[in-house]
């Protein structure tokens, strides 16, 4: 009963490590899924698994916290990192099902320009997170660079999808589509922010 209540710094690292991999493995499909002219649906099946592994570390980690009293470093924000993490999953998830339920055959324009953004902002949030007494505030300012980068695209990308989509409904899917993107994006920055608050309270 005494070792559950003692700090296990490696399980902790070991699932934020964990659920980037997976993030990252999903952000590389979503910008495969984006990229094609003529959409490929199977790729929305390789990415259902991994939204449900990111779902599982999740959960695993929220009872672990539960369990234990001593923690590596504030229980808050692993809390939050996690969360923050998760968010990304599931924004993302639902910018690809959105895929099949639109019954999306063809690209939409500026789409895989906002996910290969969100694929470089897991890339900097992988080597941030490797290990957390490591202060790796650069990558940590690289997804905030990136952020603004992908709310840049999205902003040039619904200017021209108002001026030359006259199908309203079609507008309103593809706005939908990209504008779930560029909320990963955010929520990619939002976690870098809750790493960046880590860095300083245990500098």
């Amino acid at each position: 009963m005494f070792r559950k209540l003692l700090p296990k710094e490696t399980v902790y690292f070991e699932n934020f490590r964990q659920m980037v991999q997976n993030l990252s493995e999903m952000a590389d499909l979503t910008l495969k899924l984006f990229s094609s002219e003529v959409i490929d649906k199977t790729i929305i099946l390789d990415i259902k698994p991994i939204e449900k592994r990111c779902d599982d570390i999740t959960k695993k980690t929220f009872n672990r916290l539960n369990q234990t009293f001593i923690t590596p470093f504030d229980r808050e924000d692993i809390f939050n990192l996690i969360k923050k993490l998760d968010d990304i999953g599931d924004i993302l998830y639902a910018a690809v099902i959105r895929i099949e339920l639109f019954n999306r055959k063809q690209k939409i324009k500026y789409a895989d320009e906002i996910a290969a953004i969100i694929v470089k902002q897991l890339d900097a949030l992988e080597i941030a997170i490797q290990d957390l007494k490591v202060k790796h505030i650069n990558e940590c300012k690289a997804v905030k660079t990136l952020e603004t980068e992908a709310d840049s695209v999205y902003h040039r990308a619904i200017r021209e999808l108002f001026i030359e989509e006259k199908d309203a409904i079609e507008l309103i899917k593809k706005k939908e589509i990209l504008s779930l993107l560029e909320d990963a994006s955010d929520k990619c920055q939002s976690a870098a922010n809750v790493i960046l608050a880590i860095f300083i309270k245990n500098a």
